[in-house]
């Protein structure tokens, strides 16, 4: 940025505008008549005299201490006063011009913008925006800022949940199947598939050395590969966000930020659409390259527009936006990169095929989508926190290191009732730990056997489910029972998007 330059030499003039030859230019400390030293350079060697005399066009070298206040009392050479002039304040002091490295000191500094780091201490209250690195103490004042990014200041800035993918409550192992229904793997993670490979998704322990606070990623590995995509394949790893969370990036500018690994290098595509399909109407693809095959690389990608409002969205406890990386994708699901488009589209033309080659692996982490032009670091939730935010989706009463199955021979956390009558219908009620979005759908496990029902010992009252709502449901018990036996019950509950 360029700025007018000061005036490199006094001049004064008289009533006439000649110059105002021979003239006296008293120097007094600021509002007082006492006299105060100006220098001839800026090495203050050489102290003016005072009155300073006047040359003969008017002019004289006047050097004022940095960030001092003067007054100036102007006479002819008759030494008849010609104007006052009082508070005149030097700018502050810089240590070296034109420099990444400056000092400035003196009074109040205001009315200035500084780009670029700045390290140090700033003792006082600093208000306006910081655009780079802020480093060092804040002392003798308060820190007043209304943002971070232009987003949240503290916790919660991340819309994904589970970006570390530390969260595996359904497992640590799963066969994708084709289809465009639920199909849930590590926490908060499902897909869309219409393809002839099959892909294994795993929790791995396997993220980027660079980065140790991520150990965790989501790994998909080709098990069958399909080298040929047709027009109407794709495959596509996904997170929806529900539209409470997703709609204020309405006309806000967001950054989606992550750790990815792919056997495949080149052009790889990041899909951002509302809705479900079919119903989805509206779609922004983004282009990422990788440029090293099965190597952790860092990926940002900002939507300057942010969310809009063409279309059909859903902004409250539906599918709000959903975030989409394509791992191949035929004709019919190309697009256009770069903007808002109408339809739904998941990749462009120059995606590559990742599930080309059986072993081929597209592993990601740290994943984080939030306000603001720049990512932030990644935001780590405390693990109970994260769990929980998983849970408003899905729920499951075995133990956390326990996938839910039948006939798994354990009961801790398991629903408990006991049989009051012979053969006769009991019930117990069951609350969630988390609130659901909407009211679940649950299903039941035996413990003990290969059964949906109630187990003790192989017998198996029939299990059947009553009053199921967002907070809590009943599950209740009829045939085959003991009066005075307790039996006991797991289940799970799925309000996933």
């Amino acid at each position: 940025m360029a700025t007018i330059s000061p005036t490199p030499k006094l001049q004064f003039l008289d009533a006439n505008g000649n110059p105002l030859v021979g003239g006296k230019l008293y120097t007094y400390i600021a509002g007082t008549t006492t006299p105060k030293t100006t220098y001839t350079t800026a090495a203050q060697s050489t102290a003016n005299t005072n009155p300073i005399i006047l040359d003969a066009r008017g002019e004289a070298n006047v050097w004022l201490l940095a960030g001092e206040a003067y007054k100036f009392v102007v006479q002819n050479a008759a030494s008849v006063t010609q104007y006052t002039v009082d508070q005149i304040t030097s700018a502050g002091t810089m240590s070296t011009q034109n420099s990444n490295f400056v000092t400035i000191t003196g009074g109040n500094i205001s009315g200035v913008t500084i780009t670029g780091p700045i390290t140090g201490d700033v003792t006082g209250n600093l208000t306006g925006n910081v655009t780079g690195n802020l480093t060092g103490n804040v002392t003798g004042g308060a820190i007043v800022g209304e943002s971070y990014n232009g987003g949240q200041l503290a916790g919660l800035r991340n819309k994904i949940i589970n970006g570390a993918m530390e969260i595996a409550q359904r497992g640590t192992s799963f066969t994708v199947n084709t289809g465009f229904g639920a199909n849930y793997t590590l926490d908060r993670y499902s897909r869309i598939a219409v393809t002839a490979a099959s892909v294994t998704v795993t929790q791995s322990l396997d993220g980027p050395a660079s980065e140790p606070t991520l150990p965790y990623s989501l790994r998909c590995t080709v098990a069958t590969a399909d080298p040929t995509v047709t027009a109407s394949e794709l495959w596509t790893l996904l997170q929806k966000i529900e539209g409470y969370s997703a709609r204020d990036l309405i006309g806000k500018t967001f950054t989606l930020s992550f750790w990815v690994r792919s056997a495949k290098v080149g052009t790889h595509c990041v899909a951002f659409y509302n809705n479900d399909y079919p119903s989805a109407d509206r779609y922004y693809v983004a282009e990422y390259n990788i440029s090293a095959a099965n190597t952790w690389e860092y990926k940002e990608i900002t939507i300057i527009d942010g969310l809009i409002t063409a279309g059909t969205w859903d902004w409250t406890n539906g599918s709000g936006l959903t975030v989409g990386w394509t791992l191949y994708c035929g004709t019919t699901r190309q697009g256009v990169a770069g903007s808002w488009q109408s339809g739904w589209a998941l990749a462009t033309s120059s995606q590559v095929n990742v599930l080309d080659t059986i072993g081929n692996i597209f592993a990601i982490t740290g994943v984080q989508l939030e306000v603001g032009n720049t990512p932030t670091p990644f935001e780590h939730r405390p693990f109970g926190v994260e769990l929980s935010m998983c849970q408003r989706y899905y729920e499951k009463s075995f133990s956390y290191a326990t996938a839910p199955a039948q006939n798994t021979g354990v009961t801790l956390g398991a629903a408990y009732a006991t049989g009051q009558v012979v053969n006769q219908t009991f019930s117990t009620s069951v609350t969630f730990a988390v609130a659901k979005r909407a009211a679940p759908t649950i299903t039941t496990y035996a413990p003990d056997s290969a059964t949906a029902n109630w187990s003790l010992n192989t017998t198996t009252p029939t299990a059947a489910t009553a009053n199921i709502g967002d907070s809590a449901f009943a599950v209740t018990g009829s045939t085959a029972v003991t009066a005075g036996n307790g039996y006991s019950i797991h289940w799970q509950a799925v309000a996933e998007l």
